[in-house]
């Protein structure tokens, strides 16, 4: 049963890490403001979609997981896993492209399952989809749409089930510690520890990062004048600034602020910003 009281005292506490401003939540979740204010007020009988889930729980900031949310919204029980779910919603993001090849439901059922329920070392699922429709449809047109689509199905379902293909940590940086809470795909990466992937927690660089747009962290812990960084203050909170020295005073310059001084042995440098994801594109830094 959707446990409309947890949820919303979910809700909740996510929205603190927005200043409690509903608007900002429910932009950041692509929902609209009525809906989450009503889920928030215990006012809407059915939970939202497991895409929904997925966006409230990667904008939570560590508050919550994707599990945890679909466990309240009573989508997910002992039996089925997340990475079940996920596949799951990947296969009906293409059903109305499939019903138009006049599949019956028999076959496109029998077809979600082999996608969903394989392995992360079953290399032989292409084949058996091609044997499959060729046996049950022929070749023609219509099979050759069908497969091209199936075959971008197990990519994506590939993409959640095997660890090497997941991307680089994505972390939460408004508590300390940093908090994992997904991955970001940035796949070129993924074999190297030395990448990480945070979510920023206010619009201070604007231009090139807004509250929760993605930076991508090169770590190391060198201090270079005149770089953008990800840095620990005073051993208790995150930030994004880029570094400016002037003597024996460190500077953190915010683009879209002002000036802060901060005195070196006050801070620590977790890594450059090499990359960053917002909401007008991917780009390198200092990139138009």
């Amino acid at each position: 049963m959707f446990d409309k009281e947890k949820f919303s005292k979910i809700l909740i506490e996510i929205k603190k890490q927005y200043s409690d401003n509903t608007t900002y939540l429910a932009n950041a979740v692509d929902m609209g403001r009525s809906y989450l204010s009503k889920y928030i007020n215990k006012r809407m009988p059915a939970p939202p979609t497991p895409k929904i889930l997925e966006k409230i729980a990667g904008a939570s900031n560590g508050v919550t997981t994707y599990d945890e949310l679909m466990q309240v919204c009573d989508y997910l029980d002992s039996n089925v896993s997340s990475k079940e779910i996920l596949a799951r919603n990947i296969c009906r993001n293409y059903e109305n492209e499939i019903d138009k090849l006049h599949i019956n439901n028999l076959d496109k059922n029998y077809i979600f399952d082999i996608l969903i329920n394989q392995n992360e070392t079953d290399a032989s699922i292409s084949n058996q989809l091609s044997n499959f429709i060729q046996y049950n449809y022929g070749t023609n047109e219509n099979t050759k749409i069908l497969f091209d689509i199936l075959t971008n199905i197990d990519q994506q379902i590939k993409n959640i089930i095997t660890p090497s293909n997941m991307g680089i940590p994505l972390y939460s940086i408004s508590k300390y510690p940093m908090c994992k809470i997904s991955y970001f795909p940035l796949f070129e990466y993924s074999n190297n520890g030395n990448y990480i992937a945070v979510k920023a927690i206010s619009d201070k660089m604007l231009p090139l990062l807004g509250l929760n747009d993605i930076a991508v962290i090169h770590t190391h812990e060198s201090l270079i004048d005149g770089q953008t960084v990800l840095i620990l203050i005073d051993n208790s909170f995150y930030d994004i600034a880029k570094i400016v020295s002037d003597g024996d005073v460190c500077k953190l310059y915010y683009s879209n602020s002002k000036y802060e001084e901060f005195e070196l042995k006050r801070i620590k440098v977790i890594g450059e910003v090499v990359l960053c994801q917002n909401t007008s594109a991917f780009k390198k830094k200092g990139g138009d």
